[in-house]
C-alpha cells in the first residue's frame, strides 16, 4: 500500500514535466466547433496529449457527430477504464470511482459514463448491436451505482443519451427505463414522462441534438473550503443561447424540446478531485501563493518607495518656489510652490494607490488556474429531443425561420436515432 500511494505522488509530480493542453492550444478548434465546422475543429485539435484519455475522447466525440466510425482508440481506453474501476471497486477505497490514466489526469464519473455511451453508439452504427448493449449495462450501473464518497452520481442528461442507445439496439423496454429515471430527475418535464410512456412504432425516428459551444472554467476567488483552495476555487460558465429549434423535412415540421443542462457534469468534475491529488496541489498552490506575493509585494514596495521619492521631490520643488517667493516678496510665485508642493502630494498617493492596484491585479493573475484546468471539452451545455411520427428525408434544423450552421448526422440503429450538433451562440 506504501509503495502504491508513492508511485501516485511520483506520477502526479511527474505529469508537471509533460506538455499538457492548455486553452489558448484550443483556440483554433473551439472557434471552428463554434461555427459547426467539425472537419476544422478536429484538425486544430491541439497535439499534446494526443494518446491520452482526453485527446482520445474528445476527438471520438467530435468524429461521431462527423459521421465517423473509427473507434478502435475509443475501445482501447473504455476497456482500460474498466480495469481500473474493478481494481477500485474491490478495495472500496472511498473517491477511487476513477483512478488516474497513464497522462496523470482523473477523469470524471460523467467522462466514463458518456465514453461507454459513445462507445455503444460506435458498434451500433458499425453494425454490432451486441456489444452496443454491453456498453449500454456498463454506462446503466455505473448511473446506478454509489461508487464515490459523494454518493451516488445521477443525471438527466446522460440518461437521455443512454436511452437513445438503447433505442438503436431495439431495446424498447431498457430505453424506457432511462427516459423513466431521467423524468423523475426532472419531474417538471412532460416530454420526458411522455417518453417514458410512448410505445415507440418501428417506423418512427428520435432526435437527439447537442447543443452549446460547450462550457469553460473560470477564477472564482471565495473564502470557503479553506485558505489556498478557497483562492484558486473555479466555476464553469456556460454561454449557450437556449434557443428554441424546429426541424423540418418534406412531410413538415418536428418540435423539439430543450432539455437542459449539463451543468451538473462540471461541478462534480470540481469536487471530484482525488484527496492526493488535492494535497498535492494545494501544497503546490501554497507555493505558488508565497512566490506570487513575495514578487508582486517585492515589486510594490518598490513602485511605493520610487512613488514617494518622486512625490518628495515634487514637494521639494514646490518647497523651493515658495521660499523664493518669499524672499522676493512674490505672491504669485509662492502661490504656484504651493500649487506643485500640493500637485506633488496628489500625485504620490495617486502613483501608490497604482502601485497597490497593480499588485493585487498581478496576484489574481498569477493565481487563476482556469487556462490550465484539465477537462473534456466539446461536451454539450444542453439537448434538444424530438420525435417525428415516420423516417425524415432530407431534415433541416431551423431557428426563427433562419437556417444557421449545424451538423446532423444520418439515421443509424434498429430503431432510427439521429444526432446532431448546434453551437447555439448566435448574436441577437
Amino acid at each position: 500500500m506504501r509503495l502504491s500511494f508513492l508511485f501516485l505522488v511520483f506520477t502526479l509530480f511527474c505529469i508537471q514535466c509533460t506538455s499538457i493542453a492548455k486553452r489558448q492550444e484550443y483556440e483554433d478548434s473551439l472557434r471552428a466547433y463554434k461555427k459547426a465546422n467539425l472537419d476544422k475543429a478536429i484538425e486544430y485539435l491541439p497535439t499534446e496529449e494526443r494518446k491520452g484519455f482526453i485527446s482520445v475522447l474528445e476527438r471520438a466525440h467530435l468524429e461521431f457527430l462527423k459521421g465517423g466510425s473509427d473507434y478502435k482508440n475509443l475501445e482501447k481506453i473504455a476497456n482500460e477504464s474498466k480495469e481500473r474501476l474493478r481494481f477500485s471497486a474491490s478495495r472500496s477505497l472511498k473517491s477511487f470511482f476513477y483512478m488516474e490514466t497513464e497522462e496523470g489526469y482523473y477523469a470524471s464519473e460523467a467522462e466514463i459514463i458518456y465514453l461507454h455511451i459513445l462507445l455503444g453508439l460506435y458498434y451500433v452504427r458499425a453494425g454490432d448491436y451486441e456489444k452496443g448493449k454491453i456498453q449500454a449495462r456498463y454506462a446503466g450501473n455505473l448511473l446506478s451505482g454509489e461508487w464515490s464518497a459523494e454518493g451516488q452520481f445521477d443525471d438527466p442528461t446522460l440518461r437521455l443519451l443512454l436511452a437513445s442507445l438503447w433505442l438503436t439496439t431495439d431495446s424498447i423496454e431498457e430505453a424506457k427505463v432511462d427516459f423513466r429515471r431521467a423524468s423523475q430527475l426532472k419531474p417538471h418535464s412532460a416530454t420526458l414522462r411522455a417518453m417514458a410512456n410512448d410505445r415507440y412504432a418501428p417506423n418512427e425516428e428520435f432526435m437527439l441534438i447537442f447543443g452549446g459551444p460547450g462550457a469553460e472554467p473560470e477564477m472564482d476567488p471565495s473564502a470557503h473550503l479553506n485558505f489556498i483552495r478557497g483562492l484558486r476555487n473555479l466555476k464553469f460558465r456556460q454561454t449557450g443561447k437556449q434557443s428554441q429549434l424546429t426541424l423540418i423535412d418534406v412531410s413538415g415540421k418536428t418540435s423539439l424540446v430543450l432539455e437542459k443542462d449539463t451543468l451538473g457534469w462540471y461541478e462534480r468534475h470540481l469536487i471530484r478531485d482525488n484527496e492526493i491529488s488535492e494535497l498535492i496541489q494545494d501544497s503546490k498552490y501554497f507555493q505558488l501563493v508565497s512566490a506570487s506575493a513575495l514578487k508582486e509585494g517585492t515589486k510594490g514596495t518598490v513602485k511605493v518607495t520610487g512613488a514617494i521619492l518622486a512625490s518628495g521631490t515634487i514637494v521639494a520643488l514646490g518647497a523651493g518656489v515658495v521660499y523664493g517667493g518669499a524672499e522676493i516678496q512674490s505672491k504669485e510665485l509662492a502661490g504656484v510652490g504651493v500649487a506643485i508642493m500640493i500637485a506633488g502630494f496628489k500625485l504620490g498617493a495617486k502613483w501608490i494607490e497604482t502601485s497597490y492596484d497593480d499588485a493585487r491585479r498581478n496576484i489574481r493573475k498569477d493565481l487563476d488556474i482556469s487556462d490550465e484546468y484539465r477537462y473534456v471539452r466539446f461536451f454539450p451545455e444542453y439537448v434538444w429531443i424530438g420525435k417525428s411520427k415516420a423516417a425524415l428525408t432530407n431534415p433541416q434544423l431551423i431557428l426563427s425561420q433562419e437556417t444557421l450552421p449545424y451538423v446532423l448526422s444520418p439515421a443509424m440503429g434498429k430503431r432510427k436515432v439521429r444526432f446532431g450538433f448546434f453551437p447555439d451562440n448566435q448574436r441577437p
